[in-house]
């Protein structure tokens, strides 16, 4: 009888001391009305008559259980209802014979992740081994086995005793560059499945999900799917998650340890590329900057758009704003990469990452364009253009920045301005007016 162990941890560990405090174990030698007893939690799916007692050719005892579903799509046979401690690894063991695939999870406050299939394709029965993360403290947790593909031939699959304990695994320390980098042609991370630790600053964040990214360049940012944290961007953290790939985007997910270092800290510089050359494994999740590039379509009912600055065609989603944009604009948009339906895509954080470009020669514009009131200014100054204002400048005499204004708008009024000699650059989408302002 052959004996096989599959840990999906951060790292393979000795099965000696690795587990302990069972809280869970079922040889499914009890059955009431048909269906085996701790078993078919309210999360199950599984059709009930796909659920058969098997009582010859068992591993342990009298009783299996025969799990069917030979559809592609998966079901759930979840146990009833358990008490799990928030932050705590258990490892789900559990002997398995015939033909299909099987993996585990658990729910808890909410579903987490779910780990690899295990393809399973044997007469002699195999012990298997994964590791799932509680997210949340909970008396009412389901573990779940989650079946598809099963074969009338080979018996479908069938499960015997089943333990679930509580497990000390040791961890990784991991950085965003190690759990990206990659020579595999798929993209997939040498890290998948496995739990690690990993941080770096938000660069971007929406209901439900962030990017994070340590140092610029290449491999170094990821996108984490997280419904329990809401940091800030600029905000550095430190989490302890699952790698995971979601139709070969890499994201973390079952994050269940979360801790912001610091604050307001500056965005890892952008790397600057032709739009030709986002789609590239190596800047999945990163920040990257496209300049002038033109809008060539209306938004789709995905809130996608494509730009293009002569090098090729590039998707921006509205995953976390809600930019309209004109189609013949053109822009210069700062953005971490996003994966999805076999496309690269940018997504802005919000609509202050998409700046209209000028596509105006600066000879055409009439200075009257842009007019200032009250001349000579007090503490404000009214500012109203016959086109788009993007944002206003505002330096001394000598060229220094002394402060900029985003308006966004055709007029804006600006305030605060102390006494002395400026001069206001007006950015509008048809070019840029100075005008020298003197305020009193």
């Amino acid at each position: 009888m052959k004996k096989v162990y599959l840990f999906i941890v951060a790292l393979m560990v000795a099965a000696t001391g690795f587990s302990q405090n069972v809280i869970f174990s079922s040889n499914f030698e009890s059955w009431t009305n048909g269906l085996p007893d701790g078993w078919m939690g309210s999360k199950s799916s599984i059709e009930a008559d796909s659920v058969v007692q098997i009582t010859t050719g068992t591993i342990y005892g009298s009783s299996a259980v025969q799990l069917i579903n030979t559809e592609s799509s998966h079901k759930r046979f979840t146990t009833q209802a358990v008490t799990v401690t928030g932050g705590q690894d258990y490892e789900v063991k559990f002997w398995v014979k015939g033909k299909g695939d099987i993996r585990t999870a658990l729910f808890d406050t909410t579903w987490g992740a779910y780990n690899s299939y295990i393809n399973v394709d044997a007469t002699d029965w195999t012990e298997y081994s994964q590791i799932v993360t509680a997210l949340g403290n909970s008396d009412s947790a389901q573990f779940i086995i989650s079946v598809r593909n099963t074969d009338a031939a080979s018996g479908h699959l069938q499960i015997d005793s089943v333990a679930i304990s509580e497990a000390t695994v040791s961890i990784d320390t991991v950085s965003v560059h190690d759990i990206q980098f990659t020579t595999d042609a798929s993209g997939d991370s040498p890290y998948k499945d496995q739990i690690v630790y990993t941080g770096g600053i938000v660069t971007a964040k929406g209901n439900g999900s962030y990017f994070i990214q340590a140092g610029s360049g290449p491999w170094n940012g990821v996108y984490v799917y997280d419904n329990l944290n809401n940091p800030a961007v600029g905000d550095s953290v430190i989490i302890k998650c699952t790698v995971s790939e979601f139709y070969n985007f890499t994201e973390l997910k079952n994050v269940t340890s979360f801790v912001v270092v610091s604050s307001g800290n500056n965005l890892p510089a952008p790397v600057e590329l032709a739009t030709g050359d986002v789609a590239d494994e190596q800047y999945e999740g990163v920040l990257v900057k496209v300049m002038n590039a033109e809008c060539t379509t209306d938004t789709n009912n995905y809130g996608e758009w494509i730009v293009n600055d002569g090098s090729g065609d590039l998707l921006v989603k509205n995953l976390y704003s809600n930019f309209a944009p004109t189609v013949g604009e053109h822009y210069n948009i700062t953005a971490p990469v996003y994966y999805s339906y076999n496309n690269f895509k940018l997504v802005p954080n919000t609509v202050n990452d998409i700046e209209i470009v000028s596509n105006v020669d600066a000879d055409k514009l009439d200075n009257n364009s842009v007019k200032l009131y009250p001349v000579p200014a007090s503490t404000f100054v009214n500012v109203e253009a016959d086109s788009y204002i993007n944002d206003i400048e505002i330096y001394s005499l000598d060229g220094q920045l002394i402060a900029k204004y985003n308006v966004n708008a055709n007029n804006g009024a600006l305030y605060g301005l102390t006494t002395g000699n400026y001069v206001f650059r007006i950015n509008t989408v048809k070019g840029t007016v100075e005008k020298k302002v003197t305020v009193k």
